[in-house]
């Protein structure tokens, strides 16, 4: 009860029934005259019910009276506690999830709401590992270059409900792990909370591991900001598409037993948009069994079916060097997986020259390519998934050794 409610409360018990008021009167009045009180007080009464049902409006809808009384300020006030019903609509957080979507197993890969994943299980040690050949990187260039690392997220942290998420280890913590076991100067380039801010959108593919354009649009975003160089507008640039697209997922689902795969990945293809790049000048591209440079456009528009991805920068080869219009005096190697093949492209608005190596296919020694030829940066990106294996830390300290 209010302050002002109980000192009311408590003024006319006192004055009005102990004192004497109304019941100390009363005994000295005639039969005659309490006849006729009780007679006008009803009908004031009836006349204060007939004003208050004149004035309180009615529900039309349902037929229910839900209609509250408008309180003068100088009345007692009345305090209304929300429901429970209200308090938890108001507090709990949104969802996309679908709590009558069940998530289960097609071979290894997860599936969930007609998109595929990838689980993760990475350790301690093996970021750890990871780490130590990233430093190895950095000792090997030597000091006036400067070295970043990426580690990218799979789709899983992003697209799946908790209680699956908790059957894996913790990807964001793990790359937390790399980020923290450098023993040499490299920066890191943490994407995780830019990719989770857009996991709305169409960042990763569903019947595929990798991310797709845009994903990596943003992830290229965060690498300019940690380089201090300014990223290219992804509105200035023009895209293209490719139909159709049923990525690796898809194909890790055909058996023997069942040789169309996953009917839900089957009838949920993807789309590879691609993105027009200006800023090239010419891009030489020595491929897998091949002895012989080739020049390429950047984008091989002309992939198709389950090699759709490859429309970036013509996939997992040896190595691609690029020559750009721009005239930064900076110049980039990155050093990658299959991620990074979407990413690269948009790195040309920012350097003179990108060297783009995939260390399970390069043979030379990249540490002294670098420093023959005076890059600047070097950029090292892989997924979390490949980070947790030995055979990429093989692969990163067989090019600098």
């Amino acid at each position: 009860m209010s302050r002002r409610s109980s000192f009311g409360y408590s003024s006319y018990r006192q004055r009005s029934y102990h004192s004497g008021g109304y019941s100390g009167h009363r005994r000295k009045l005639g039969k005659g005259m309490v006849i006729g009180i009780i007679i006008a007080v009803l009908i004031l009464l009836s006349a204060a019910v007939l004003a208050v049902c004149l004035l309180v409006p009615k529900d039309k809808g349902n037929g229910n009276d839900t209609s509250t009384v408008s309180v003068p300020e100088n009345s007692v006030p009345v305090s209304k506690e929300p429901s429970q019903t209200s308090e938890k609509q108001s507090s709990a957080p949104e969802s996309s999830f679908d709590p009558d979507i069940e998530g289960y197993y097609d071979g290894n890969v997860f599936m969930y709401d007609r998109s595929g994943y990838e689980m993760f299980y990475g350790t301690d040690d093996s970021a750890e590992s990871y780490a130590a050949a990233v430093s190895a990187v950095k000792a090997a260039v030597g000091k006036d270059v400067n070295v970043y690392n990426m580690v990218v997220p799979n789709h899983a942290p992003f697209g799946l409900p908790e209680k699956y998420l908790s059957q894996m280890n913790d990807e964001k913590a793990n790359i937390a792990k790399i980020y923290s076991s450098y023993t040499e100067d490299v920066t890191p380039v943490d994407v995780f909370e830019v990719e989770k801010n857009h996991k709305n959108e169409y960042t990763y593919f569903r019947t595929d591991h990798n991310w797709t354009g845009l994903g990596a649009y943003y992830a290229y975003q965060v690498f300019c900001d940690k380089a201090k160089t300014k990223p290219t507008e992804l509105s200035a640039l023009t895209k293209g598409s490719i139909t159709d697209f049923k990525g690796s997922l898809f194909a890790a689902t055909k058996t023997d037993e069942n040789p169309e795969g996953n009917k839900e990945l089957a009838k949920n293809p993807d789309t590879v948009i691609y993105y027009h790049i200006p800023f090239v000048e010419s891009c030489i591209l020595l491929e897998n069994g091949k002895s012989e440079e080739q020049e390429v456009p950047i984008i091989a528009t002309f992939a198709e079916g389950s090699n759709s991805y490859s429309a970036f920068i013509w996939g997992n080869n040896p190595y691609m060097k690029v020559e750009t219009t721009q005239k930064t005096g900076r110049k980039l190697c990155i050093i990658k997986d299959s991620y990074g093949c979407a990413l690269a492209p948009f790195t040309t608005a920012n350097f003179d020259e990108v060297f783009i190596v995939d260390p399970a296919y390069y043979e030379g020694n990249v540490a002294e390519y670098i420093k023959n030829n005076k890059y600047t940066d070097v950029l090292v990106i892989n997924s979390v998934m490949n980070a947790n294996t030995h055979f990429r830390v093989s692969d990163i300290m067989s090019i600098i050794k």
